[in-house]
């Protein structure tokens, strides 16, 4: 006799509601963890993570590469022209009226209107280096000096523990006349790619998103990514999660549906699993019709998928 593993057991990313023979199990779970080790492997920011431990140049070719899935293209003049924009460089925190001007210069004055630009914080004591890019740096500056940020990643808790008065700030303004703001991620991902900027968890450009803040779906265990939505409306439009449901149940650490943790920023650790868009709406939805017939789900109606030929079922 097999044995047998019961009622809220949880096996990666299922919860099992009926008794289910432990090989099975074991079989299921080493097979979406080796494909998911086969995806993670071909993935850019792994890409991006051996180009850096390969000590090789980055070049237009390889930041081409690593992009390919976002459809960015920069040529090596472009590159070379974008390597040539002037630095600025000031000390932190700002204090003098001069340095207010010349930073009101490079950021704009507004919170709403700016310029493409790429920055740099450099950690005096260690040579550390965090980059990103913003063509709205006015704010992104306030969010930094202001100090009102959630403490994840390398960069922030040093911030937070160092204050302003232990880096330095380097800021690249991007003529408009020359650049577009696709450019400034083009330079921030050649920072990325050198090893110095050890700061920055993620080797990727975030290209963002005009519909909102991106949303991630992993597992209970925040050790597999289920899904990538660049808006809280696309998590609705493909996965029929309620913008209100998101809202409630991002970085919240609350599970979702019972075994789905909603986070508004990625896990560098994270596999991608080979569950499909639709086998995930279909888990889904077993879990919305289980908690509907439980009467814990009243609210919300759940319609049965009718099966047709060319649909994929949800058995």
């Amino acid at each position: 006799m097999h044995d047998t593993i019961h009622k809220s057991v949880f096996n990666n990313s299922f919860i099992f509601d009926k008794p289910i023979r432990s090989d099975y199990i074991i079989a299921r779970w080493l097979t979406r963890c080796f494909t998911s080790v086969k995806l993670f492997a071909n993935n850019p920011e792994c890409l991006a993570l051996e180009h850096i431990n390969s000590g090789k140049p980055t070049s237009s070719s390889v930041i081409n590469k690593i992009l390919l899935n976002q459809n960015f293209l920069v040529t090596n003049s472009k590159l070379k022209e974008l390597l040539k924009v002037k630095q600025v460089e000031m000390d932190l925190p700002i204090h003098t009226a001069e340095n207010n001007k010349l930073l009101a210069e490079l950021t704009g004055k507004s919170k709403h209107k700016g310029f493409s630009v790429v920055y740099i914080f450099i950690h005096k004591n260690t040579a550390q280096k965090y980059t990103g890019s913003s063509n709205l740096l006015r704010r992104r500056m306030d969010y930094y000096f202001k100090g009102d940020f959630a403490l994840v990643g390398k960069f922030l808790p040093l911030l937070i523990r160092s204050k302003l008065k232990g880096f330095k700030l380097i800021i690249f303004k991007l003529d408009s006349n020359k650049f577009s703001n696709q450019d400034g991620l083009i330079l921030e991902q050649y920072y990325l790619l050198n090893k110095e900027f050890n700061l920055n968890t993620l080797k990727l450009v975030n290209p963002g998103s005009s519909k909102g803040d991106a949303v991630y779906v992993y597992d209970l265990t925040w050790n597999l990514v289920y899904y990538h939505a660049k808006s809280k409306i696309e998590l609705k439009r493909v996965l029929k999660i309620h913008t209100e449901t998101s809202k409630k149940f991002v970085d919240s650490k609350i599970p979702s549906l019972k075994q789905f943790l909603l986070l508004s920023y990625p896990i560098p650790t994270g596999l991608v699993t080979n569950i499909s868009v639709e086998q995930l709406r279909c888990i889904m939805h077993k879990e919305r019709l289980d908690m509907y017939l439980l009467g814990t789900r009243r609210k919300i109606p759940v319609v049965l998928e009718i099966k047709t030929e060319n649909t994929f079922r949800c058995n």
